[in-house]
């Protein structure tokens, strides 16, 4: 929601300006217009903002819980992954080594947000029904190899079920690599392979066994929907004090 300032109109009298002096009109024009401009930094409106959001702050603050969730705790016990995980930031990695292999593996928290509810098809009434738990992370997955110049592009979807390969391609390591928008830009603009959902269901099955292996299975994915929520309301909490700092500065 979008918060728009109210600025009084500022009129001046036609009448006033004929009768003052030549000078007098640009001179009361600018004081009050000053006198406006100070007015605007602290608008009727602020207290009644700041105290909503003191109000949302406290709320967030009793609600949140210390507790680690069971899938962050045996994470930090396995000691396999490595999390890189920066405040404010929405973007989070997590890296492991796997014999001569390095896999680096990407989610954002927003797609909590963004999730939609799944559907369930059945065919004996050509019905659909929507899945309670809906919570699911868009992930992306490189493995790179030191004897090789390539690396494996695999992206992923996350939820209480474990893992869903959505694509799976192979770029050079420097672009596979590549961060931002611009780095996205190139690889969308390179052969992303086939459609994983076309594939021989042999290759299919081959290629799950093969992120199962590498540790990308039901326990990780817990991890990455778990800690997402976590994260999510973190920063929230974070954003709510700001918010209300800017307020009342």
């Amino acid at each position: 929601m979008s918060l728009r300032a109210l600025r009084p109109a500022f009129r001046v009298a036609a009448a006033s300006v004929r009768a003052a002096p030549r000078a007098a009109p640009a001179f009361v024009a600018a004081a009050r217009f000053h006198a406006s401009a100070r007015r605007m930094g602290s608008g009727e409106t602020d207290s009644q903002l700041a105290g909503s959001l003191t109000a949302e702050h406290e709320y967030e603050l009793e609600s949140a819980s210390d507790e680690k969730p069971q899938s962050l705790q045996e994470l930090e016990n396995a000691g396999v992954w490595t999390v890189k995980d920066i405040p404010g930031s929405d973007d989070v990695e997590i890296t492991r080594k796997f014999g001569d292999e390095t896999l680096k593996l990407t989610f954002q928290v927003s797609d909590l947000d963004n999730a939609e509810p799944m559907e369930t098809y059945h065919s004996e009434d050509n019905s659909l029904e929507d899945q309670e738990d809906s919570d699911y992370i868009t992930s992306s997955l490189i493995v790179s190899k030191a004897a090789s110049t390539k690396s494996l592009c695999v992206d992923l979807t996350a939820s209480r079920d474990g893992f869903e390969i959505t694509n799976i391609a192979i770029f050079d390591k420097a672009l596979a690599g590549a961060d931002g928008a611009e780095g996205d830009w190139a690889r969308r603009s390179r052969y992303m392979g086939p459609q994983f959902d076309t594939l021989d269901t042999g290759v299919q099955d081959a290629f799950g066994e093969y992120i199962q292996e590498r540790g990308i299975n039901e326990s990780l994915a817990n991890f990455i929907v778990d800690f997402s929520a976590q994260k999510e309301q973190k920063d929230y909490i974070s954003w709510l004090a700001d918010v209300k700092t800017f307020v009342n500065a």
